[in-house]
């Protein structure tokens, strides 16, 4: 499978980062190389697409409620810091 693989990419560094991309992305080797119509791999090729689009969708969404909750705690420790710096000066200048 490995010498076919590497005959249709190419060179062996072709098919080392041709492995790499498709691990990044989610996709196997067999997936590219899988023989049919062109239409049958379109539609493979739309599902795997469909699958990762909706991952990155949820991983998106965590970020920004984190995001939101990260800026909610910061306007939180800056009113609280703020109100410490109030009082403080009163009481120096009160002294």
């Amino acid at each position: 499978i490995q010498e076919n693989y590497i005959r249709e990419t190419g060179t062996n560094q072709d098919a080392w980062e041709e492995r790499k991309n498709s691990s990044i992305y989610g996709l196997s080797a067999l997936d590219m190389t899988n023989e049919g119509s062109p239409d049958d791999v379109t539609g493979v090729d739309a599902a795997s697409l469909r699958r990762q689009i909706i991952k990155l969708n949820r991983r998106l969404q965590l970020l920004e409620e984190e995001n939101l909750e990260r800026a909610k705690r910061e306007m939180v420790m800056y009113s609280i810091t703020v109100a410490c710096w109030l009082l403080n000066s009163w009481l120096w200048f009160r002294h």
